[in-house]
């Protein structure tokens, strides 16, 4: 475990070495407009509203409410990893410093769990919430506010729940579809 922790300070230490006055305001929007998952909500809602997309919208709330559940409300308290800023004191986060545990990181699950529900239904619009969801995640190693691995860890919790609400969304919809025409 100790050379995994170790391999993740070098890793933020490298990104946390290319910040600029460029990036920086970029990287607080992205971070921001990601807080408690809202952004992904919000196009969700967009996407219910709209007939075309709505089984969409259904399947990117389901991933996100599962992500939730599992990784914010379980796994974390779980696994209990503290940040990178408790663990080492002296890392500037730039930003205030969120509350709770490290280990699934938060933001990177709901971009995970949204943007992979949107892009296996839809690589029109999924693509540039992927590229959203890319740079939202990366906000969150730049800030050092999550270790690699948590972000790994978001990912793949994200990605799982992505595709589980997938696939038990349109077994419903065909059942709902095969009911009807009996």
């Amino acid at each position: 475990m100790d050379n995994i922790t170790e391999f993740d300070f070098h890793l933020l230490e490298m990104i946390s070495s290319i910040r600029n006055d460029v990036l920086t305001p970029i990287m607080k929007i992205l971070t921001y407009i990601s807080n408690g998952g809202i952004i992904w909500i919000l196009i969700s809602f967009i996407m219910i509203a709209f007939p075309k997309t709505r089984k969409i919208g259904i399947c990117a709330m389901a991933a996100l409410a599962l992500e939730y559940i599992i990784g914010d409300c379980c796994i974390k308290y779980l696994i209990a990893r503290d940040r990178p800023f408790i663990q080492h004191p002296w890392i500037d986060t730039i930003i205030n410093h969120p509350s709770g545990y490290s280990f699934p990181s938060g933001h990177t699950g709901a971009a995970s769990a949204a943007s992979v529900t949107v892009f296996i239904q839809n690589k029109k619009i999924g693509i540039p919430l992927m590229i959203l969801a890319v740079g939202i995640i990366f906000s969150r190693l730049y800030f050092c506010v999550h270790f690699p691995t948590d972000i790994m860890g978001g990912i793949i919790n994200g990605t799982i729940w992505a595709i589980v609400s997938y696939i038990v969304i349109n077994k419903i919809s065909e059942k709902r579809k095969q009911s009807v025409n009996d």
